[in-house]
């Protein structure tokens, strides 16, 4: 299996043509009523979009080994639109011991509100462990850390701006349940709680070729938008322009950001939008959603994507904390350990084995960490405490290299000598996030 860390996905959006604008963007924005959906453990989880709000499409699946016993179970596609377990009890994908999947939203994306802004339907009598990962691209991946112990609710504030969207979700299995029948996380479905509508409009209906000022009949598919806008004074929009990959990389971004300050400008004279609340973005042919190869992969290349949210209610800040790294172990009696390392400030602290063990230290070259292990009770009490513990001792974790893709551990009890140092559980710990 390849790493997970080094993979590149593939993207394919949303791109309306004109005609069916007026159909198909009113369930889209008409946010108001919203729907409940059973969480498959009793409770109820409410999303503001409803239908709209969940994965559409898989970019990427690798099923772990061992995989399911039963090859359905082992169908991507399970994990996509609106939970149905609660009707379905076979209806969830199942990842596999080490299996990764990434999945897209493609009519909406996903933002950063108060409160929880991702739902996992991680399903079955066990909620097992997974790693989590969003991205806007799937080539810059921002990692969110694990999701382990019934946690299925995510708030992206610690890890990410609070103008950033994502499209896409990785979720990578921890290997914490291998040995049953449908072995590692088992998914129904994936939803934004936080979420904005997304509308790719066709750029050759806005704009002719090369040119960057409105065609006539651009004037009432950005009307059919505001309109279908149910309130765009309590509303923000961000206009994105993309271009296909012909020609000069410089002269595509330029173009792209002259055709989104076209549609801004438009928005803003032609609709009740609060001040400031319609920005730009230029992409040029750095985001493709189809190949650039083809005639009709650079027709779809070639669009304005206006994302589309409600006025925030609070405002969030820059991201707090960045996840370093979850890592796994291969063999031996490290197998279980899974290991979360994240940067909070200045400080560098982390989580392992799913049972309130963590560590505190800090890297002292690009390849080492120096620091601290710290349990609930371990073998050896201390006479001092360790962030609120009695149980600690010294750990250090040597890494392969500057990417940081695989560490073997030592470690030693307080008090003890100084060169009385074990590799018991710390050996071949391999990143999976």
């Amino acid at each position: 299996m390849m790493r997970w860390c080094e993979f590149f996905s593939s993207s394919r959006s949303l791109l309306l043509p004109m005609a069916l604008i007026a159909g198909l963007m009113a369930p889209a924005l008409a946010q108001a009523a919203g729907e409940h959906y059973s969480d498959g453990h009793g409770g109820e989880v409410f999303f503001p979009m409803g239908a709209v709000s969940f994965a559409d499409e898989v970019s990427r699946f690798d099923a772990g080994d061992p995989a399911a016993d039963d090859a359905q179970y082992s169908e991507a596609e399970r994990a996509l639109d609106a939970p149905r377990y609660a009707e379905d009890k076979d209806d969830f994908v199942t990842l596999g011991c080490a299996g990764g999947l990434v999945l897209r939203f493609t009519d909406n994306q996903l933002i950063d509100v108060p409160g929880p802004d991702l739902y996992v339907f991680e399903i079955g009598p066990d909620t097992e462990p997974t790693a989590l990962a969003v991205s806007a691209d799937g080539e810059a991946w921002t990692r969110v850390g694990t999701i382990a112990g019934g946690k299925a609710e995510i708030d992206l504030a610690p890890y990410v701006g609070a103008d950033d969207q994502f499209r896409l979700v990785k979720l990578v299995d921890l290997k914490q349940a291998c040995d049953s029948g449908t072995p590692g996380a088992d998914v129904d479905a994936v939803g934004a709680i936080g979420s904005a509508t997304s509308i790719a409009l066709d750029s050759a209906v806005l704009f002719d070729s090369g040119a960057h000022r409105l065609k006539p009949g651009a004037f009432e598919a950005l009307d059919t938008v505001i309109a279908e806008i149910g309130d765009p004074a309590s509303s923000r929009v961000e206009v994105a322009g993309h271009t296909d990959g012909v020609g000069d990389a410089r002269d595509n971004l330029a173009l792209s950001r002259r055709r989104a300050r076209a549609v801004a400008d438009y928005l803003v004279e032609n609709g009740d939008f609060a001040v400031d609340a319609v920005t730009t973005r230029a992409f040029g042919e750095t985001r493709p959603v189809a190949d650039n190869d083809t005639v009709e992969g650079r027709a779809r290349n070639r669009r304005v994507e206006l994302t589309v949210s409600s006025t925030r209610t609070a405002e969030a800040g820059p991201a707090e904390v960045e996840i370093l790294g979850v890592w796994g172990g291969t063999s031996g009696r490290s197998a279980d350990r899974v290991v979360e390392l994240r940067r909070e400030g200045d400080r560098i602290r982390g989580d392992y084995d799913f049972d309130g063990s963590r560590v505190l230290g800090a890297f002292t070259d690009a390849t080492t960490f120096e620091g601290f292990w710290i349990k609930k009770r371990s073998g050896q009490k201390c006479d001092s405490a360790r962030d609120g513990s009695h149980y600690w001792g010294h750990l250090r974790l040597e890494f392969g290299g500057p990417a940081r893709n695989r560490f073997d551990g030592l470690w030693r009890y307080c008090g003890s000598d100084e060169d009385d140092w074990s590799p018991k559980g710390w050996r071949n710990i391999e990143r999976l996030l």
